[in-house]
């Protein structure tokens, strides 16, 4: 493909739908759990084990999806994952026993699977890599987005309506992204799927033995372990320690949310130019230190700048880190190489979450932000092993 091409917005759109629905999927349940426990008669944390199912489904199934996707091509796949995603959200409409939304939750899990690692397989393909900063940014807004619109809206919507019509809405929001997808994205006519690697446990454990793949393995793990394990405890601190009530909290969130958005395709369009590594470094650099001192922030408008500015830092850094991963392998390959980046990205979350616990039971949340800081810190340095290829 020419490096030369003008920029193509429907692709990029497109996927960042995908992600969007994927990633608010995964990130509605907390909001909605309360609801869901009362509709069914048992405590919060018997009914929060469907998000247990939910993650583990989505992490196993991914590392099936992606070489699958090499071997037939990610369109098909992409389109079969939004397919089960909007036929399981329907069912889930409609359910009434607990058993079956565990069920139907697993499903939809298997689902999300698929829509995380093709979207960005896809966007691997499609888009050279002089271009793929770009795009990335484009896409990874969804993260963001999510969380900035997709949760308060889908609360918003339960509080009023049920939880049932929020998964109602997702279905219907899964059909129109398949009709999209089907319409608009390109087939796989740029990679010789024939000619992909036949899929084996033996081909998805080499990637370890690469120096620069696993680099890129570690830093995906890092990357979602030390943001996650920062912000899990975020709301309880400033809650506890910095006296701020649940409204606040929520608006301080949305406006470091719409940073981030707004942080994610300028980051992308920097890296282009830039270079990816560049951005990558700089941006851990700058979170590390953000992380220590947020934690030390009294409160005011020096916290208010201080948590949007470590949001932009978190941000920037997650368009070029997926736009060089998905250089490190061939076209042939690539698919089974973001799922296993994917599921180290699981992995890593919930490892941090883990030990960010015991900090901030044992250390307060000033324990919380060294943890996170001593993780993002190594970023830079693994980076180390990962080539930046030519522009």
């Amino acid at each position: 493909m020419s490096e030369s091409k003008r920029f193509d917005w429907s692709v990029a759109l497109i996927l960042f739908g995908v992600l969007f629905l994927g990633v608010s999927d995964t990130q509605l349940i907390p909001p909605l759990l309360p609801l869901i426990a009362r509709d069914m008669n048992m405590p919060a944390g018997r009914a929060g084990i469907i998000v247990t199912c939910y993650s583990l489904a989505a992490a196993m199934f991914a590392l099936f999806a992606g070489p699958v996707s090499d071997r037939i091509g990610r369109k098909k796949v992409l389109s079969f994952g939004l397919a089960l995603f909007s036929a399981a959200s329907f069912l889930t409409y409609h359910v009434s026993t607990y058993g079956a939304l565990l069920i139907l939750r697993t499903i939809t899990g298997l689902s999300a699977g698929v829509l995380s690692t093709c979207s960005l397989s896809l966007a691997g393909d499609h888009f050279p890599y002089a271009q793929r900063g770009r795009a990335m940014g484009v896409i990874s807004m969804a993260y963001f987005c999510a969380f900035v619109i997709g949760i308060p809206l889908a609360a918003f919507v339960a509080s009023r309506q049920g939880w049932h019509v929020v998964f109602g809405i997702l279905a219907a929001m899964g059909g129109l992204m398949l009709a999209l997808t089907a319409m608009r994205l390109p087939a796989d006519a740029t990679r010789a799927t024939k000619s992909a690697v036949p899929f084996s446990y033996r081909g998805l454990l080499s990637h370890f033995h690469r120096p620069e793949r696993m680099a890129g393995v570690v830093a995906a793990f890092l990357t979602s372990g030390g943001i996650v394990g920062f912000l899990t405890y975020v709301g309880a601190w400033l809650q506890s320690e910095r006296g701020i009530g649940i409204d606040r909290i929520g608006l301080l969130f949305m406006v470091s949310g719409l940073a981030a958005m707004a942080a994610s395709p300028l980051s992308g369009w920097l890296s282009d130019h830039a270079g990816k590594k560049s951005v990558i470094i700089w941006a851990n650099v700058a979170l590390a230190v953000l992380f220590l001192v947020v934690a030390r922030i009294e409160s005011g408008i020096w916290l208010v700048f201080g948590i949007a500015t470590l949001s932009i830092a978190a941000s920037a850094r997650q368009a070029p880190l997926h736009a060089v991963t998905t250089e490190l392998v061939g076209p042939e390959i690539r698919g089974e190489y973001i799922a296993i980046r994917n599921a180290a990205s699981q992995l890593g979350i919930a490892t941090m979450a883990t030990v960010s616990a015991y900090a901030f039971d044992s250390g307060g949340f000033a324990f919380v932000s060294i943890a996170a800081a001593s993780v993002t810190v190594l970023i830079p340095f693994i980076c180390l092993w990962i080539p930046e290829p030519r522009q």
